[in-house]
């Protein structure tokens, strides 16, 4: 499985429109060679590096297993509430230094997920993954 962007490339830099210093727009992602007995797909953004542990940016589940592709501003599938306690797209926006933003796309064997957070998201997938496949880029305040 394969997650790609046209906006980046696989760990390099995100241009300011894609962070809070700039439009805030999420990149956009396409994917490629999922698994046959993938049934739905889930898709975060977390960043690592946050001052407090892990940032979650964003989760999306539910998105149907035909969709190839996910546009700035488009939404698939249903949001689950990021660490911004926000049911929405975060754009990368760090204190301080260089972060990475790791997109992960999930292949799931079940139909429908059921959770409301990032954290029930975890525990509802675990058990679910066929694949997945990572994007990250770089992002620093100037």
């Amino acid at each position: 499985m394969q997650l790609t962007s046209t906006d980046f490339e696989d760990g390099g830099e995100l241009a300011d429109k894609f962070s809070c210093n700039g439009e805030g727009a999420r990149p956009l992602l396409t994917w490629s060679e999922i698994p046959p007995d993938t049934k739905t797909l889930a898709i975060t953004l977390v960043d690592p590096d946050a001052p407090d542990g892990s940032f979650v940016h964003w989760i999306a589940i539910n998105i149907p297993v035909d969709t190839l592709s996910i546009a700035s501003g488009e939404i698939v599938g249903e949001e689950l509430i990021n660490s911004s306690g926000k049911s929405s797209y975060i754009a990368p926006c760090p204190p301080a230094g260089n972060h990475h933003y790791i997109f992960t796309l999930y292949a799931l064997d079940a139909g429908r997920i059921s959770a409301s957070s990032s954290e029930s998201f975890l525990l509802a997938v675990g058990p679910h993954i066929v694949s997945q496949a990572k994007l990250t880029g770089l992002y620093g305040k100037s």
